[in-house]
């Protein structure tokens, strides 16, 4: 089980990644891309700083597997789900609004995990238990956040989502799609969005970390895991949104 010593390994992984991913983010014409699909950008930078993220976690956790977006792996037992940069688009449009995602599945759940903003200088990590949140004062915790996190991506219909959009509309508040579910589901578990939304996300890589720090903070959260690896995740105050615009089945089921 996770312990408070591996919040300090896990905030130096994050750090060490970080650093070499914000210096390809600085260097963005010297940048090679492609695209996975239609709309899925990878770069050499995704690459190269998933190899370090693995010889990191290798190395500190060793018993431990890996799953990462960009190489593969096997999801069974205690295993890393790694996204090495969440928000690719936006890295590479010269937007801060990027992550490191690092979760720790045991048994089907999200047990730990870590969350580094590079560019906006924000990290959040947790044991399970202790949430450690680094880059924002205390008073930019709001008590009463308007907004709600939205994720975006070709397996969910557009009717579909803005009829949820409707619904947060009408309940008052503001849809918010920062183009990355690891920033957004960040933002939820340390109060500063009021919930997040996302029906087959890519991944438990996109996910794994935040649902553990939504957890570790209290806050409400549903995963389900689909048979072809998309993941949908709901966190914070949007169950009854998510029921208002028509969701019903396993993913209204909370933990």
């Amino acid at each position: 089980m996770p312990t408070s010593t591996d919040l300090t390994r896990l905030t130096a992984i994050l750090t060490e990644a970080g650093t070499q991913a914000l210096g390809f983010f600085n260097s963005l014409q010297q940048r090679t891309v492609e695209a996975k699909a239609p709309g899925d950008l990878v770069s050499d930078a995704d690459r190269a700083v998933e190899s370090t993220i693995r010889r990191l976690l290798s190395h500190h956790f060793p018993t431990d597997g890996i799953l990462g977006e960009e190489m593969g792996g096997t999801p069974t037992g205690s295993f890393w789900a790694v996204d090495p940069i969440d928000g690719t688009a936006n890295f590479l449009s010269g937007l801060p609004f990027w992550t490191i995602s690092l979760g720790r599945m045991d048994q089907g759940q999200p047990v730990a995990g870590g969350i580094l903003a590079p560019a906006l200088g924000l990290m959040v990590v947790t044991d399970g238990t202790t949430l450690r949140e680094t880059g924002l004062a205390p008073g930019s915790r709001a008590t009463d956040p308007p907004c709600i996190g939205m994720g975006r991506n070709p397996r969910w219909p557009a009717t579909d989502r803005h009829a949820v959009e409707a619904t947060v509309e009408a309940a008052g508040l503001s849809p918010r799609l920062l183009g990355s579910c690891a920033l957004s589901l960040m933002l939820v578990a340390t109060g500063r969005l009021k919930g997040y939304i996302e029906p087959r996300a890519g991944g438990l890589w996109d996910c794994a970390a935040g649902v553990a720090l939504c957890r570790a903070a209290g806050v409400p959260v549903a995963l389900h895991l689909h048979p072809d690896g998309t993941v949908d995740v709901l966190a914070g105050e949007v169950f009854a949104l998510a029921e208002a615009a028509g969701w019903d089945g396993e993913i209204l089921t909370r933990s």
